[in-house]
């Protein structure tokens, strides 16, 4: 009986030291810090997709370029990981191991980036796609009469395949470009890697409203009172011009009568 008893006892204790796991998650080329509360005597090791990128022992660290592991905290009891600029490439299950026993897991997402536009009615929408490989575009409308979180696109490096809505009008260059947007484009666009399920950028988009320009006939139109002025004007210039015509005509008249 006792021996059932002991190895119930063994099973639960192996139980509690099984790996703890968990998430962070971290801005676009911020450093972030992946923690490990546990002691190392031996060797520790940090790896990435059973790369190592990390490792310690008693005498030395050593670590992959954009990764920290102090061997002055290691000797303290600090085994954190420091990862100087986290990008798309560094995510993943991250293991800290000691003497290849698994300590904690953790895994590294990258923030969702979230951007608002506001475009003119036939403006271009720029969706700009932080990956390319193996990526999609939802597409959720404002107007809630339309379907929401559609599938408008997927892009494969250099491959991109669009819904018959959009075919035509999308173009990629580090970015969807949608031409001609309008008011039914007005919503979000979420971009997703689909290899590891992620949400990566969603674009809000919403339409500038046209403010009405002024009548460009109504300025040429020439107000009625300035034509009435400038009738009187013309008009009075005439009256002068005509009656200095006639004096002068009575002068050289006068003059010629005289010299007879």
């Amino acid at each position: 009986m006792w021996i059932y008893m002991l190895l119930f006892g063994m099973q639960i204790f192996s139980t509690t030291l099984t790996a703890s796991s968990g998430s962070i998650t971290v801005k676009l080329h911020h450093n972030v810090t992946l923690t490990c509360e546990q002691k190392c005597s031996g060797v520790l090791t940090w790896s990435r997709i059973r790369a190592t990128v990390a490792q310690c022992n008693q005498m030395s660290c050593s670590s992959e370029e954009g990764f920290i592991l102090s061997h002055d905290q290691f000797l303290k009891g600090n085994l954190s990981l420091t990862i100087t600029a986290a990008d798309y490439s560094r995510r993943g299950l991250y293991t800290c191991q000691c003497d290849k026993a698994d300590l904690r897991q953790v895994r590294l997402l990258i923030q969702t980036q979230e951007i608002t536009r506001v475009i003119a009615p036939g403006e271009p929408i720029d969706v700009h796609l932080p990956l390319t490989d193996q990526v999609e575009v939802r597409f959720t409308a404002n107007d809630a009469a339309q379907p929401s979180d559609v599938q408008i696109c997927t892009v494969d490096h250099e491959e991109i395949k669009c819904s018959s809505d959009y075919r035509a009008r999308s173009s990629r260059l580090n970015t969807l470009q949608i031409t001609d947007g309008r008011v039914s484009d007005t919503g979000s666009y979420t971009v997703r890697d689909q290899m590891n399920n992620e949400t990566l950028a969603i674009l809000r988009v919403q339409l500038r409203e046209e403010q009405p320009g002024p009548d460009r006939r109504q300025e040429c139109v020439m107000p009625v009172w300035l034509l009435v002025l400038v009738l009187v004007l013309v008009v009075s210039a005439f009256v002068v011009l005509l009656v200095m015509h006639v004096r002068l005509k009575r002068e050289i008249l006068q003059l010629r009568g005289e010299h007879k």
